[in-house]
């Protein structure tokens, strides 16, 4: 007899939610908030530009960029390069 409950994700979902827990323990907020601070300049290579941290968006870095119709950008920590 089997007790307990049993999970109804398949085993696709609990890989993803397997690799974002890893993801959140090596880059999460504790590793953005000891590596990046408020209205620090960063360089995108990728785009090519200059931008100023704006906020730490959960395990993201939120930059503004002009001329976009959202007004902001979401960058990985390992997307951009501080200056």
């Amino acid at each position: 007899m089997v007790f307990g409950r049993r999970s109804k994700a398949t085993p696709e979902q609990i890989k993803v939610q397997l690799d974002h827990e890893q993801y959140a323990k090596k880059y999460g907020q504790k590793y953005l908030q000891a590596n990046f601070e408020e209205g620090e300049k960063l360089y995108a290579p990728l785009w090519d530009k200059t931008y100023t941290l704006l906020d730490l968006e959960d395990d993201w870095l939120a930059v503004v960029e002009e001329g976009y119709e959202e007004g902001l950008l979401f960058f990985h920590p390992w997307e951009v390069k501080k200056l």
